[in-house]
């Protein structure tokens, strides 16, 4: 048996794309395997993946203090496959390397355009966020020459690695199958390769596992990511103050963490002084395992994003598509990577990042149309059974593991 293990020093112990499709699926398919990771707990058991704790950082800026403990337990472990989830993880690498008694082979999980974001990040002063972008690209190359294979989120990442020696694939952050049920309707006679948005009338539709009565009006929109000022926070709640002002009873639950204590500041009092406190929830951070249970009482997901360097980039919001497996129709920011699916399949309300009016009217549209907002949720979810899903994607990691320990890789 193959001894694999995953590191991060910034990720969580039940982190979605990590513990639960790649550690998982990767343990499911004969691997031994280890995910080491800042916990609160010294080891645990999650589906056959025996989970490492290291100590918690406390913040960003001491996450190189615990190097040293991933590094004694990789030394420990000797894996044949090194698959590690962060950047800053590449300065370990020339003493993983040089501690290593054996060829392990080692993997980068690339899960954002780095260098793009490191002139989006918050914490860094906006005139210094140019150079630093410039040095961090300049060590990521370098310490490169220690990675052997390279797995990507989407596919427009992969030409600012071409100049790395490395086998490379692409491995979306597409939904599990397992986790996520229909919420609104259903089909009732889906079989693989019928999808077409076309073709989904009332007649063929069925009420679905909802829990919300019909005669239950008010409307529950979720926005469930980062609650972030660029990911449009604020022009949600605008648009929330507007539609109630027009007399529409609706609720928003934002789940997800703050990306600093004076955003969240800022956000709750608006909230306070615009009187929303019965109308808007937040929830803070939501377990993958829960988040089902908050898609289930909503009837729609909301993405108000903001234009981003980020985001202008070919990527996919894991958001969006687990709330389109859970039949939900999605009002979100008329940005490409949002509009791409939502256009494929028909399955929602797209319109400009930053007009709180506009996605105010987006809302009433589904508001006072329901059963079209069913069919958006029919549509969206039969999108990712047919194609978006994870258990299309994890053949290709499996396979990918087997050539680089057989050095079949091309690079």
């Amino acid at each position: 048996m193959k001894r694999v293990v995953h590191i991060t020093s910034v990720h969580t112990p039940f982190d979605s794309r990590i513990l639960h499709r790649e550690c998982k699926f990767l343990a499911k398919s004969g691997y031994e395997v280890f995910f080491i990771v800042p916990a609160d707990f010294s080891e645990k058991i999650e589906g056959n993946v025996k989970i490492l704790g290291v100590q918690k950082p406390g913040s960003r800026f001491k996450r190189p203090l615990i190097w040293l403990q991933i590094i004694r337990k990789i030394h420990k472990l000797k894996p044949d496959i090194l698959h590690f989830h962060d950047p800053e993880l590449l300065a370990i690498l020339p003493v993983v390397r040089m501690l290593s008694q054996k060829k392990m082979k080692i993997v980068y999980d690339v899960h954002e355009y780095f260098i793009e974001s490191i002139k989006d990040k918050f914490w860094i002063p906006l005139h210094l966020r140019k150079i630093t972008a410039f040095f961090v690209s300049y060590f990521e190359s370098f310490l490169g020459k220690w990675v052997d294979g390279q797995v990507f989120v989407t596919q427009g990442q992969i030409p600012y690695y071409s100049h790395w020696k490395t086998a490379k694939i692409v491995l979306h952050n597409y939904p599990d199958l397992n986790y996520f049920k229909p919420g609104y309707f259903k089909p009732e006679n889906f079989k693989p390769g019928s999808f077409k948005p076309d073709n989904f009338k009332s007649e063929n539709l069925k009420p679905g596992l909802r829990k919300k009565k019909d005669q239950d009006r008010r409307f529950t929109l979720v926005h469930i990511g980062s609650l972030y000022e660029r990911r449009g926070i604020m022009t949600m709640l605008k648009a929330m103050r507007l539609l109630i002002k027009d007399g529409y009873d609706v609720h928003l639950v934002l789940g997800g963490v703050f990306e600093s204590r004076s955003f969240r500041d800022g956000v709750e009092d608006f909230i306070r002084v615009n009187k929303l406190e019965a109308n808007i929830d937040i929830l803070g951070w939501i377990d993958y395992t829960k988040i089902n249970e908050q898609l289930a009482e909503a009837d729609a997901v909301w993405l108000a994003h903001y234009p981003s360097l980020q985001h202008s980039r070919q990527s996919i919001s894991t958001k969006q598509l687990e709330a389109m497996l859970a039949s939900l129709p999605v009002i979100c920011s008329d940005l490409p990577s949002l509009t791409r699916f939502v256009d494929e399949a028909a399955c929602g309300i797209s319109v400009s990042p930053k007009d709180p009016a506009a996605h105010a009217e987006a809302i009433k549209k589904l508001y006072n149309n329901p059963g079209e907002a069913g069919k958006m949720g029919a549509r969206g979810r039969l999108l990712i059974l047919e194609k978006y899903n994870w258990q299309n994607e994890v053949r290709h990691l499996n396979n990918f593991y087997e050539a680089l320990l057989t050095g079949k890789n091309q690079t």
